[in-house]
């Protein structure tokens, strides 16, 4: 049922955005009303909306995602082309941000209004507020012009002429550098939050004051008892940004032209491109459910109430 209302809601969407597609497809000033028309009439876009409809949900079912009207090949293999790149950043994004913002979590909600706390905290909610773009482009500033370290985007150096694999190792770990940190700090503080909000509420609860009064040592009752507790609301933020990962990060791809999802989102809203954006809307809600479905199934693993 979700599935049905995004496909319904993607046709809508895409077809109410200002502008003609064959307009910003076919540039040329040579080309008359006629061959307008004939270039309409092979996208389908002379149909009825409620005809496009119809064939968008057959072919869709199918397994058809359309012909992309910039790149002229289907979808389908554009789409799954780029989600390597984007899984492959952010991906690897999403472990270091889990990493650092649960152990600043941690941290923070345990060492509740002390100096401890105070650093994390403050770390988490800088790079939660800060705009990814804002943070894209401070890096490039200082590792890719102060200190040119880093190059300033794309995923590979393409005056690389069959390179050795350590060569093409390097390369594309210096490519992946930056916008990876990007994203692990961005993400970084809602993680952060979240686990110092758990572990706050989860120190307050009776059976804490239980253990400390049976003699449990502090790390024996942040392993056994808050650790495991306070990752429930973590999970359902894990599984968001793991249906995040379709779509990528828009603005950070955007900036360091990294070729991926979120990129090819943000050219395709230029170009008009109904197909390629209903394609990456799809796979976004499909990837959504399914994260979302995982995440219900660890909820009754790691809590037994729920499982009741």
């Amino acid at each position: 049922m979700t599935i049905s209302a995004a496909l319904s809601i993607a046709f809508v969407l895409f077809r109410i955005i200002p502008g003609d597609p064959v307009a910003m497809i076919a540039r040329d000033p040579r080309l008359d009303a006629s061959q307008m028309a004939i270039l309409r009439a092979s996208f389908g876009l002379d149909k009825p909306l409620y005809q496009q409809y119809l064939i968008y949900l057959v072919n869709t079912f199918e397994g058809n995602l359309g012909i992309s009207f910039f790149y002229r090949v289907p979808v389908a293999g554009i789409l799954f082309e780029r989600l390597g790149n984007t899984l492959f950043l952010v991906g690897l994004g999403t472990l270091f941000s889990m990493a650092i913002g649960l152990v600043l979590g941690i941290i923070a909600g345990w060492y509740r209004g002390k100096g401890p706390d105070r650093v994390a905290l403050g770390t988490a909610l800088f790079f939660y507020s800060m705009p990814s773009f804002w943070i894209s482009m401070v890096l490039i500033y200082a590792f890719a012009v102060v200190v040119p370290i880093f190059p300033t985007g794309g995923m590979v150096n393409d005056r690389l002429v069959n390179p050795d694999w350590f060569t093409a190792f390097v390369d594309s770990l210096s490519h992946v550098a930056l916008p990876l940190i990007t994203y692990s700090l961005v993400f970084a503080g809602a993680y952060a939050l979240i686990m110092r909000s758990s572990v706050i509420n989860i120190l307050s609860e009776d059976y804490i004051l239980t253990a400390r009064a049976k003699g449990f040592d502090d790390p024996d009752i942040l392993r056994k008892h808050v650790l495991k507790n306070a990752a429930l609301p973590s999970v359902t933020l894990i599984a968001m940004n793991i249906g995040l990962v379709v779509l990528g990060a828009i603005s950070v791809e955007t900036v360091f032209n990294w070729p991926g999802v979120g990129l090819l989102v943000y050219q395709s809203v230029l170009f008009r491109d109904y197909p390629l954006l209903q394609g990456v809307f799809i796979l976004f809600s499909v990837f959504m459910v399914l994260a979302n479905l995982i995440a219900d199934v660890l909820y009754s693993f790691l809590d037994p109430r729920v499982r009741y």
